[in-house]
This record gives C-alpha cells, structure tokens and sequence, in this order.
C-alpha cells in the first residue's frame, strides 16, 4: 500500500448488502466542521417544504426567553441579536445573527435567550418535530445542520475569549474581524454594522463610552473610516489585524 492511501472497505447490512447513504462523497471533501457551512439550493427546498415563512419589523420579539421552544429559525434576510436580560436591569448581548444563521438554543423545551430583529428580517420557522423526522431521512441535510451547530459554538467560545481582554482597543477590533467574517460573502472592504454602540457594548462587556473611544481611536489611526452610521470600511487591514491579536 503507498504511503497514506486508505484501505477501501464496504459497510454492510445485516444481510451482507452494502448499505446505501444520500451523502455524496464530495459532502466530505471540502467538509470544514468549524466552518459557516451554507445550505445548498437543495437543502433550502427540503426545508421550504416544512418551513413557514416569516417578515418581522426591527425591534419585534422573534420569541423570549422561557417560551416554549417549538421551533428552530434560519434567517434568510436581516439581522438579529439574542440576549438575556440581568438581575440588574442590564443584559448580556450573547450573538448577532445574520443571512444562513440557524438559532432556537433550548434547555428543557425552553428557549434560553431573547431574540430581537436588528432590522426588517425574513426568517423560516422549521417546527422541531418536523425538522427532527426530516434529519432523520435526510443524512446529508443532518451533516449540514451539524456543520452549522459547531460552527455556533465556536463562535459562542470566541465571544468568551473576547469579552476576557482588558484593552477596549483590542476588543473591538476583534470585534470588527469577527463581524466581518460573518459577512464574508459580500466580498467588499465595508463592514456592516446594524447594531448600536449600547448592543456591541453588551456583547463586549464594555461601556458605550468606552466602545465609542475604541472606534475613534481606530479612526484616529487610519485603521478604519466611517461611511455613514452603520458601514465601517477597512483602511489598513494589516494594523486592524495586528491590533485585534493584541
């Protein structure tokens, strides 16, 4: 055998037939397991088929926490944020949501958060049930599914390790990459940011002060440059990066 070619082997039934699977061997050989994996347009017509259609205002309650988790959400369009409110009248923004996005986290068939539409939002709401009888049939929708449950809880690690700095500086420019990963797909130079200072300053555990000065600082240093309220376009990618590894 040459060096690191695989041994070939057949899994069987019971009845000694091979077994057959839907997932195609291509499914696997740009499989990225921490990756932002995007439903193909197959997998979005699986879904439509049990899937309602949803057109929400900024600012509407998608649902609260405690509510019954009936549901799972993809959004197709827009921009979320989940959070969870603190005793002390505060809150901890824990994720923003944007395009091919799934939430719905559950513990004992509640949801554990609060998410509110950032902007006008187009989402599908996929009944649980429904989702789990079609997983079940659907191998390689379930791979896809996975892909994008890990790929959450990566991010829900890298918001860990980004609230733990202490340079508001460094936070936010982490901050910035990070979003920009997000929206990746665009293929431009411009970050969107459809949240408020007080929503980036509850996901970063900072003031709004403090992530107001961050932003100036930035600008300040040629790194970044405003064009208008929400878009941010990157100056010098070379120092933002080297900033947000600080």
């Amino acid at each position: 055998m040459a060096p690191h070619q695989a041994r070939k082997s057949k899994t069987v039934a019971r009845d000694g037939a091979p077994l057959k699977s839907s997932i195609r061997p291509s499914s696997f050989d740009s499989l990225d397991l921490l990756g932002p994996k995007r439903l193909t347009a197959r997998d979005r017509e699986h879904l439509a088929t049990i899937s309602t259609r949803l057109r929400v205002r900024s600012g509407t309650a998608i649902y609260e926490r405690g509510d019954p988790a009936t549901a799972v959400y993809s959004i197709v369009s827009g921009s979320a944020t989940s959070f969870r409110a603190l005793a002390n009248r505060t809150r901890r923004v824990m994720a923003f949501l944007f395009a091919e996005d799934l939430f719905g986290l559950a513990r004992g068939g509640r949801y554990i958060n609060t998410v509110h539409a950032l902007t006008p939002l187009t989402l599908l709401r996929i009944p649980r049930d429904a989702l789990k009888t079609m997983l079940l049939r659907n191998p390689e929708l379930q791979l896809h599914f996975l892909c994008k449950v890990t790929h959450a809880l990566r991010e829900s690690q890298r918001h860990a390790i980004l609230v733990g700095g202490d340079d508001p500086l460094a936070r936010v420019s982490r901050f910035l990459t990070m979003i920009e990963e997000a929206q990746a797909h665009k293929e431009t130079d411009v970050i969107r940011l459809p949240m408020t200072r007080r929503d980036i300053a509850d996901y970063l555990n900072l003031t709004a002060v403090e992530v107001g000065d961050a932003f100036g600082e930035l600008v300040r240093r040629r790194m970044i440059a405003f064009d208008g309220a929400h878009d941010i376009r990157v100056v010098d990618r070379r120092l933002l990066t080297t900033t947000a590894k600080e």
